[in-house]
């Protein structure tokens, strides 16, 4: 098995589990805010997939957007990338208000197949979190993640 392939099955886990996310009400990608744009091009393509695995039960709660956070601002500090108050404040409030799509799944799965098996097991340690974050852990949930964390580490 590739690191590819595991991107793939996280990217057809999400795409089936899921619920569709209509337009209305969505926070469209082209609105990321323009004081985040650093943070879109570095690791902007993490949220949608976190998002996406927030909703999987019919809505994501504020716990589990907490987390998505949490992980997106270690991340930016992990890479050096100091971000004032402002732009915490703008994450903030988008991870809160962006509903992504499956079709910015798509986009967002083309650039995780050009990360490493680091990146991607720490992604998958957030999707965990998230999981966690509402304190209920789902089964299905838990033991995808389990085999995805398994599979990577196989590699």
């Amino acid at each position: 098995m590739s690191l590819g392939m595991l991107i793939d099955r996280f990217g057809n886990f999400l795409a089936e589990s899921a619920p569709p996310v209509f337009q209305e009400g969505t926070y469209p990608e082209e609105a990321f805010p323009d004081s985040l744009m650093r943070v879109r091009e570095a690791f902007g393509h993490h949220l949608i997939p976190l998002l996406l695995l927030s909703s999987i039960d019919g809505e994501s709660l504020p716990a589990e957007r907490q987390a998505i956070l949490r992980y997106l601002l270690d991340r930016a500090e992990a890479t050096g990338m100091n971000l004032c108050a402002d732009e915490k404040i703008a994450l903030r409030v988008y991870v809160c208000e962006f509903k992504p799509t499956h079709a910015q799944l798509t986009s967002a799965l083309k650039k995780l197949h050009r990360e490493s098996k680091t990146s991607l097991r720490e992604l998958i340690a957030a999707a965990q979190a998230v999981v966690d974050a509402d304190g209920e852990r789902r089964a299905r949930e838990v033991k995808f993640l389990e085999d995805l964390s398994r599979d990577l580490a196989a590699l």
